[in-house]
């Protein structure tokens, strides 16, 4: 029973830090109508949420980048920059903010483009409070693990930048689940040799088993 609990309070305080990155991030808004850009943001700030709003594409683009995190509500018939032509644009400038699109009407190929692109929602306006705000909650959270995703691939690259070229092609095999006998073998070099490469690879990546040692290695697409 305790080790059920201490699961739990576990579980709860992940969902509590989770719910306050998601909360931190920003939604930004892009609308050409100022009205709308006025009533999403006074609605998102009463819930809790940090906005921007913007009346084009050109001025989120001179004013947001691409490292910021949050998510994107976009009309998808703006003026100058179309809201499919800007999704495109965005994905060519490495953002990687989930958009939700609005559209003042049903428009199937337009929201087949956009899903296409990578939009995460399609909602028509006017939309209900109930179905956009947890539409954010979603695209905040896609958000903050893609954020997460890509900070562990930059600390699995920094590990294995870190090797020699010698434990990079040792660890190829020690991924595939060969003994340090077998590697020497397949190396031309001696048991022993092998043994200390090996030590040294998992003290540089941290590990402290050689199960721990093939799981990291799978994590860095070595196969």
């Amino acid at each position: 029973m305790e080790n059920i609990d201490r699961v739990l309070s576990k579980t709860i305080l992940i969902g509590k830090a989770l719910d306050m990155a998601v909360n931190g991030l920003t939604v930004f808004v892009v609308d050409d109508d100022p009205d709308v850009c006025d009533a999403l943001a006074a609605l998102l700030r009463a819930e809790g949420f940090v906005v921007e709003t913007y009346l084009s594409g050109p001025d989120f683009l001179a004013a947001v980048k691409p490292e910021q995190q949050g998510c994107l509500i976009l009309d998808i018939n703006l003026p100058q920059i179309s809201g499919l032509d800007l999704q495109q644009i965005l994905t060519e400038r490495g953002f990687n903010l989930p958009i939700i699109f609005l559209t003042g009407y049903g428009d199937v190929p337009k929201s087949t483009a956009a899903f296409k692109g990578g939009a995460v929602d399609f909602l028509e306006k006017p939309v209900d409070a109930d179905v956009l705000i947890p539409a954010i909650r979603n695209a905040l959270a896609l958000s903050y693990q893609r954020y997460e995703e890509k900070s562990r691939q930059h600390e699995l690259d920094a590990l294995y930048a870190n090797l020699t070229p010698r434990e990079k092609e040792i660890l190829v095999f020690l991924a595939r689940g060969y003994s340090a006998k077998q590697v020497g073998k397949a190396l031309g070099i001696s048991h022993r040799t092998a043994e200390i490469h090996r030590a040294r690879i998992m003290e540089k990546l941290g590990v402290q088993s050689l199960a721990d040692l093939v799981a990291l290695a799978i994590q860095m697409g070595i196969r």
